[in-house]
């Protein structure tokens, strides 16, 4: 079986080929010859038939999936066999936390965390006895700590991606793709199948799925989390605790920026996001409506009335939007009631959830031309690429002055926004836009 790296070079052979073919015409000044005509078409594929590169893609595909399955197998076997071995944890009476846990679910969980991060991090010699004889590795993602770092266990990076999608809306909402590679092929489908009333005894006409292809290209982030230099076992649980919330709040809202705010520029890391990758027809004009307090029921009916229909859509703004333009006529029709002031219900209007991102515009004064909100489904519009674990390293440098140790996190991830629409079409993801 070839490898998905193997695969991701072919494809990425034959996309440079195609290119290199049209760019030899286009420098001569003259159309395609047939014998060109015909490797393209045999490359990218037909109406009627698919290239070589969605044979390729396809063939990726599984080969993820087979490296996927041998790995986590091969995990857990290992996690089996060192379940086994290791003694129980057993926390000290004065390491045990002061109060309710905010990031980790187990206090084991949080303490074993901390001693993790004593001993790779600060170099705690009893931390790393401890980490050893349970059975708690440190794996390096580069050969030296300084420029790549550990990644960190499974229990403080399952904690971390969990609070990552309490804190933030990217990584819940759009779809999640696990890349075996810093870039990975994706296919988009572009046009539905067509189908055709047909007499008895006729022909049926055939008709085919269209379908390319969106690349993601993984992207680094970094977060620094300074704690205080004066550490010691008593404290595991606090650490583990503060390293995990400080570093998944810090991701969260940066995957969110990337997401609603994205621009191309290394702001967003060259992510384009909702704000630049929607074509003109997914794009809604509150005309004569410059804010949030006067955005009315026809607008919010018009973006409704605008996007294609499927999935599960919903609206995507910020607080103070919700507030002055959503509940505003949701209050003017009647108010709360009852049932909704006592039991809580997630906020809802015209029938669709409403999703709160702070990182979406909350101004209420000055907004003319800018964006308001989105609505959609981002589950089948974006792709969200995670590339590999969380990495943590250290540096005594940067606090010197204030007595503090700097905790570095990185990640790798890209998103991908695949349906757009276009400038005649309106695609599954919506936004509207102050007058």
């Amino acid at each position: 079986m070839r490898s998905p790296q193997d695969l991701a070079k072919e494809i990425e052979a034959l996309r440079a080929r195609v290119e290199a073919i049209m760019a030899v015409a286009k420098e001569e000044n003259r159309e395609l010859l047939a014998d060109e005509i015909e490797e393209i078409d045999s490359i990218v594929g037909t109406d009627n038939k698919p290239g070589k590169i969605a044979e390729l893609v396809e063939a990726k595909q599984r080969a993820d999936k087979i490296v996927a399955h041998v790995i986590a197998k091969g995990k857990e076997v290992i996690a089996e066999e060192e379940s086994a071995a290791r003694p129980a944890i057993k926390i000290p009476a004065r390491a045990r936390a002061a109060g309710r846990l905010q990031a980790f679910k187990r206090e084991e969980d949080a303490y074993a965390s901390g001693q993790w991060i004593m001993a790779n991090l600060f170099g705690s010699r009893k931390a790393k006895n401890w980490c050893r004889e349970h059975g708690i590795r440190a794996t390096m993602t580069s050969n030296e700590n300084i420029t790549g770092g550990y990644l960190v266990p499974d229990a403080l990076e399952s904690t971390i991606i969990e609070l990552r999608e309490q804190y933030g809306v990217a990584r819940r909402e759009c779809q999640q793709v696990t890349m075996g590679d810093a870039k990975m092929i994706m296919p988009r489908l572009s046009g539905e199948a067509t189908a055709y009333y047909v007499g008895e005894g006729n022909t049926i006409t055939a008709s085919d799925i269209n379908v390319n292809t969106v690349q993601l290209d993984a992207k680094k982030l970094a977060a620094v989390v300074a704690v205080s230099s004066e550490l010691n076992e008593d404290s595991v649980i606090s650490i583990g605790e503060m390293v995990a919330r400080s570093v998944a709040q810090s991701f969260a809202i940066k995957e969110d920026e990337a997401l609603f705010l994205g621009d191309g520029t290394s702001t967003y890391g060259g992510i384009v996001g909702l704000a630049q990758s929607l074509g003109s027809a997914s794009v809604v004009t509150a005309t004569s409506n410059q804010t949030f307090s006067t955005l009315t029921l026809a607008n919010f009916e018009s973006v409704v009335g605008k996007r294609k229909l499927w999935g599960s859509p919903k609206w995507y703004v910020s607080q103070a939007g919700w507030a002055a333009s959503m509940q505003r006529l949701a209050n003017a029709q009647g108010g709360s009631t009852s049932a909704e002031l006592l039991g809580g219900v997630m906020p809802m209007f015209l029938g669709y959830p409403v999703v709160v991102s702070q990182v979406l515009n909350s101004a209420l004064t000055g907004t003319t031309t800018q964006r308001a909100l989105y609505f959609g489904d981002l589950s089948n519009g974006v792709f969200f690429g995670s590339r590999r674990g969380i990495s943590l390293a250290v540096d005594n440098s940067l606090g010197f002055l204030t007595d503090t140790i700097n905790i570095r996190a990185t990640e790798r991830f890209d998103i991908v926004v695949h349906d757009r629409g276009d400038s005649s079409i309106s695609g599954g993801i919506v936004a509207l836009t102050f007058g």
